[in-house]
């Protein structure tokens, strides 16, 4: 493996001796955040938009500026695509509440969410429904009861509600109350598995948060021994050393990985004019790079006690970064396998360290890992703060707004149709 680059340097975003190259553009940065069901399920994505230039830009308009940005986002990139034919949860502005600008999107997907600081009046619950009327689903960002909200209750289909500015008793009381209206309820911030099990116990109909991206630690857990010996093998192939004998071997004793690797190999993705009948006649017409990265994603994919978000997110952080690497001369298996094992310990609910000592990773790959140094410690620190959507943090030497964006549109592309051939 190559050795890591020196890392790129952080620019201070009020570092005014050098042009800021995020704040310079004005570029739309899109990311999505999953809501799950009560099984885990995603339900839908929360969209999060940001023009790049309204970092700097003098707004007369804020909320025709912010709903600027939504158009230009549903315009210029394939939303449907990037949230996968779910529905998406965007926030809209007053001026699109109340009729003021046009709503010009379906509303078969799209849910209406109307932020917690939005003035509710007569002007903005008749614009609602209206858009109930029209067939939007709406919901209520950051519910907190109040004497204004009263007359929502007939229109909203779904209110958010954040648990960190709750008290537990008392939203219990509130919670019947609400479903008493049959209004769908969200959990939003939630961060553990307690948390997500007391919410659906309560009634909540649906969760965002971070709880599935950390580990359930069980007292005297082990690692599950399997896992960890496919774990130990995935990681050792990362070595470019790794001949075709000993991948043959490894693939050919497992029937379910054969039988992927065929049927990937002669899907019409790779159009060969032959049937390719032999593990190691795919590893010959594929190449053993290839073949190693298909490993990867069937080794995440066949974990199948775990919500299909947190494998497919681990599968895009591995693109992203493998796609980002060229631009900061990394190295692309390495960047894949950093941001593949990026969420291993939720995958294998044990600590991170605890993992990676017993898998045969470089250092500076531990080291990303577990402190996020080196190039690609820093890499997949930008990358987990894209998709969490916390874009004032994002400036890094050799990455513009425009990489990040096509990186992780891409990144969202590639995983859903990797699912999709390994499921034919």
């Amino acid at each position: 493996m190559s050795q890591v680059a020196s890392s790129p340097r952080a620019i201070s975003t009020d570092d005014s001796s050098q042009v800021n190259q995020f704040s310079a553009r004005h570029d739309i940065f899109i990311a999505r955040q999953p809501i799950f069901d009560t099984s885990s399920n995603v339900y839908a994505y929360e969209l999060l938009f940001r023009n790049a230039g309204q970092q700097t830009a003098q707004i007369d308009n804020g909320s025709v500026a912010s709903s600027q940005v939504i158009l230009n986002a549903f315009v210029d990139m394939c939303i449907q695509e990037i949230a996968e034919n779910r529905q998406v949860f965007v926030n809209f502005t007053r001026e699109f509440l109340v009729g003021d600008i046009p709503l010009p999107l379906s509303s078969n997907s799209l849910v209406v969410e109307v932020l917690e600081d939005v003035e509710i009046d007569s002007q903005v619950v008749d614009g609602l429904r209206a858009l109930k009327k029209n067939g939007y689903t709406l919901a209520l960002d950051d519910f907190i009861f109040t004497d204004d909200k009263e007359p929502m209750f007939d229109t909203v289909d779904i209110i958010k509600i954040d648990l960190l500015g709750c008290d537990i008793t008392s939203l219990k009381e509130e919670v019947k109350a609400l479903k008493a209206r049959g209004i769908k309820l969200l959990a939003e911030k939630v961060e553990t598995h307690e948390e997500f099990e007391l919410c659906k116990q309560m009634g909540f109909d649906y969760f965002q948060g971070f709880y599935f991206c950390k580990p359930m630690i069980l007292s005297g857990q082990s690692v599950k021994p399997n896992r960890l010996a496919v774990l130990q093998i995935l990681a050792k192939l990362q070595d470019p050393n790794c001949d075709i004998n000993e991948l043959e071997d490894f693939i050919s004793k497992d029937v379910g990985i054969s039988y992927k690797i065929l049927r990937i190999i002669n899907s019409a993705f790779y159009n060969f004019r032959r049937e390719i009948k032999s593990v190691r006649e795919a590893i010959v017409a594929l190449g053993l790079k290839t073949i190693r990265d298909w490993m990867c994603v069937i080794v995440m994919t066949d974990i199948d006690d775990k919500p299909q978000e947190l494998l497919s997110q681990s599968l895009r952080r591995a693109r992203m970064m493998q796609t980002l690497s060229a631009n900061l001369g990394l190295n692309r298996e390495v960047a894949f396998i950093t941001g593949l094992f990026s969420a291993i310990d939720a995958i294998m609910d044990q600590p991170m360290d605890t993992i990676l000592r017993q898998l045969p990773l470089a250092d500076y790959i531990v080291q990303a890992l577990t402190q996020g140094e080196g190039g690609y410690g820093e890499l997949l620190g930008t990358v987990i703060r894209y998709e969490k959507g916390q874009w004032d943090e994002l400036a890094m030497d050799g990455l513009n707004s425009q990489d990040l964006v096509e990186g992780y549109v891409d990144s969202i592309t590639w995983t859903s149709q990797i699912y999709s051939r390994l499921e034919d």
